[in-house]
């Protein structure tokens, strides 16, 4: 499932029909006040189609930890994106978590498998209060999912299935009998790949490395395209 974090700018014909159409209908000595009012909503369209889409989704699909989630992903050979999408769902970014059940912190880590990851880890001294700390909550939750990655050969979905319903449910779900899986899971799955989707648009600077001039330069050549359009336009009208 694919989700869409922002509405699409319409296109270049688009764009190019609206500014011409705009322009063509000012008379000629309110030229210079119409073009102020044009390029004023082409800014309020900027916003209204880039901007505030991309508020909203951040709110909806917050990151914190960024620093912890590369670096424990890339020990644990995970995708950041996976492990951002799988402590929204658990906790919504929230150390202080604790369910029903008693998972605690940022990936809702169990007591006795929080023990039991520290035992393989080679740790010492566990305690339960320290999966409310979120370096070792994301370290735990992080090598807990590589584990269930590679007991799947590396499919997510049924790895995903088992983090949140433990392994018999994501053998179910490998297997292809999802009436066996509790619904639960089922709709954890679902949850965990839209919130991954959501981070892949919305982080790729923070998670993914991407470039951050990469984004600028696509925004600018937004913006010189609206430019260009306005400034033929502008040319046709006063020639004579």
């Amino acid at each position: 499932m694919r989700v869409r974090v922002s509405p699409s700018v319409p296109d270049k014909v688009l764009r190019n029909k609206l500014v011409t159409k705009a322009i063509d209908q000012l008379p000629k000595k309110h030229l210079v006040r119409g073009i102020i009012i044009v390029i004023v909503l082409i800014f309020a369209l900027f916003v209204i189609f880039l901007v505030l889409p991309k508020i909203f989704a951040e709110i909806r699909y917050p990151l914190a930890y960024e620093e912890l989630i590369i670096t424990e992903a890339a020990a644990h050979d995970l995708d950041p994106f996976l492990v951002a999408a799988v402590i929204h769902t658990e906790s919504r970014f929230n150390p202080g978590a604790t369910s029903p059940v008693g998972a605690r912190g940022l990936m809702q880590i169990m007591p006795l498998t929080g023990q039991g990851i520290a035992r393989r880890m080679g740790e010492t001294g566990f305690s339960v209060d320290q999966l409310y700390d979120p370096a070792t909550n994301i370290s735990y939750g992080s090598f807990h999912l590589q584990g269930l990655m590679g007991r799947y050969d590396g499919q997510i979905e049924p790895a995903i299935v088992a983090y949140n319903g433990g392994g018999g449910a994501g053998d179910n779900y490998l297997a292809g009998q999802r009436s066996l899986v509790p619904l639960e899971s089922l709709n954890y799955v679902d949850k965990v790949l839209t919130a991954k989707a959501a981070y892949e648009d919305l982080y790729k600077i923070e998670l993914g490395g991407e470039d951050p001039l990469a984004r600028t330069e696509a925004e600018l050549t937004l913006i010189g395209q609206i430019i260009d359009i306005i400034s033929a336009q502008v040319t046709s009208r006063l020639s004579p």
